[in-house]
């Protein structure tokens, strides 16, 4: 049994040929060395942020630069963006989080998981670590996440990159990406199955399983990088929320999809001021690649990088190739100086905290 098995139907076919939908520029500027999927990232430094704890890994870079945020998706951790952050470091210090109930970060208060809830999180973890504003980047679940940011803390980020974001998939076809069968989670009482579900599945066959229905090509992950995940899968699964973050946040963001307005994915991309990068792999499975032209014209000022071949996460699959998308952004960005900080009533606090502990 894989992790796939209950949850995931086949997905959508590859689509390489719709690389050719690209409209982002690319620099061939000098990146940092690309580590393997199997070495670890730096030591998290744990914050407190709302009275809880969220873990933060750092990779230091110029200082006079702009640093970047980095948020995963859902089952994901703050080391999903190891390999992207380590060849971006010559050109920002890159700043990845767990999210709340993810990696090694405590659960949010009274349970309630949802993007809003993670948006500002990750507000107040940008104003206490990276003192804003910055470069947000964010995949899958994370893609929303940062997207809620960007339109409701604008004077927090100065770009915006967003890696096959989950994006609401209502087309009535068959090869679609998200499997409709998790519509099953909103229902009461389903979210007892699903934990011991998820509880029975081996550490090692999780991972492989992740690497099957993430990666486009998963030839190219290795017995070692399976070992590796395994590992953090089980000293993971030690944690008494694990589960109930895992579907507690697919919920979260499921139920977003029900609830049409100012919250609504599409109303939120309107709002966002920023210049905006969307990548997606063609190998999608999760979320359809065909989504990535609708995805990329609901952000007012955006561009769209397709990458033939690759799947759901390509911070780690395709890291280069997304770096050299971002690093054309950033330079776009920076030739047009800095953005008015506009005040938003909503913003979160400012923290001063400091850090209590490592990971």
């Amino acid at each position: 049994m894989t992790t796939t098995a209950s949850w995931q139907a086949p997905g959508p076919a590859p689509r390489d040929e719709l690389a050719a939908w690209t409209t982002a520029e690319v620099v061939e500027d000098d990146l940092g060395e690309v580590p393997p999927l199997s070495r670890p990232g730096p030591a998290g430094r744990t914050h407190l942020v709302f009275g809880a704890g969220v873990n933060v890994r750092t990779h230091p870079g110029p200082e006079e630069a702009t640093p970047a945020v980095y948020v995963h998706g859902l089952g994901g951790a703050s080391t999903d963006w190891t390999r992207l952050a380590a060849i971006l470091a010559p050109h920002a210090t890159g700043h990845s989080l767990d999210l709340p109930g993810s990696g090694r970060s405590d659960p949010p208060p009274a349970g309630r998981y949802s993007p809003a809830v993670d948006a500002r999180v990750v507000a107040g973890t940008i104003e206490q670590v990276a003192f804003g504003p910055v470069h947000l980047v964010g995949n899958s679940y994370g893609g929303i996440v940062v997207t809620h940011v960007a339109a409701g803390w604008p004077h927090l980020v100065r770009s915006l990159t967003v890696l096959a974001p989950a994006v609401p998939d209502l087309r009535l076809i068959a090869d679609r990406g998200a499997d409709p069968r998790l519509g099953v989670l909103l229902l009461p009482g389903t979210g007892t199955v699903a934990h011991r579900r998820l509880a029975a599945i081996p550490p090692l066959i999780r991972a492989r399983g992740m690497g099957e229905l993430c990666f486009g090509r998963p030839e190219v992950v290795t017995d070692q990088d399976y070992a590796l995940a395994a590992r953090e899968h089980a000293w993971r699964a030690r944690l008494p929320w694990v589960f109930e973050a895992t579907v507690g946040t697919l919920r979260g963001l499921m139920g977003g999809y029900l609830r049409p307005g100012p919250d609504s994915f599409a109303a939120l991309a309107a709002r966002v001021r920023v210049p905006t990068l969307v990548v997606w792999g063609t190998r999608d499975r999760l979320v359809d690649v065909r989504l990535s032209r609708r995805t990329a014209a609901a952000y007012p000022d955006a561009r769209l990088l397709v990458l033939a071949g690759c799947g759901h996460v390509a911070q780690m699959e395709e890291p280069a190739a997304t770096a050299r998308g971002m690093l054309a952004l950033w330079r776009d960005v920076d030739a047009a100086g800095e953005p008015r900080a506009s005040a938003d009533p909503g913003a979160p606090p400012r923290l001063v905290r400091t850090p209590v502990g490592l990971s």
